[in-house]
């Protein structure tokens, strides 16, 4: 019996695949347990939808991942931060200032795709990696002080 999952089952599949599985567990546990849905015309239909407002959504992400890598590539993004003499920070800088200072660039980028390979807690040039969906690349921050 084909079905569309409504949920990720293991080691039949992925929220919103069609899949083909036995009469029994379909009518028995999948469906009963709200994990899946018979898939009838009606229902692909709506998985259609899904699927393709998911395409959509991975093509926007693409180009905002793009724009946002070409304009931190051409240059470090500065990052004014309190330290001591010592060039120690007294608050290690986090996804929430890289968003700040690449707003103030025009840079269009979330705290979600910032991802810190190490901690910052020093002035200097640091690497910060970008995440968006499949697409990984890094930039390079510099922290001097306010």
């Amino acid at each position: 019996m084909k079905v569309i999952l409504l949920q990720d089952v293991a080691k039949i599949g992925l929220r919103h695949e069609v899949v083909d599985v036995p009469n029994g567990y379909a009518t028995n546990k999948l469906i009963p347990k709200k994990l899946a849905e018979p898939a009838t015309p009606v229902n692909l239909k709506k998985v259609g939808k899904v699927h393709a407002a998911k395409a959509g959504a991975a093509a926007d992400t693409e180009a905002v991942f793009n724009a946002a890598m070409e304009a931190l590539s051409a240059e470090p993004l500065l990052i004014a931060a309190d330290m001591n003499e010592q060039e120690h920070l007294f608050k290690a800088v986090d996804s929430a200032d890289v968003v700040k200072a690449a707003e103030a660039k025009g840079i269009a980028i979330t705290s979600q795709m910032i991802g810190f390979p190490e901690v910052v807690k020093s002035a200097g040039e640091h690497t910060v990696a970008l995440q968006a969906g499949a697409h990984n690349a890094s930039f390079t921050i510099n922290v001097i002080k306010a």
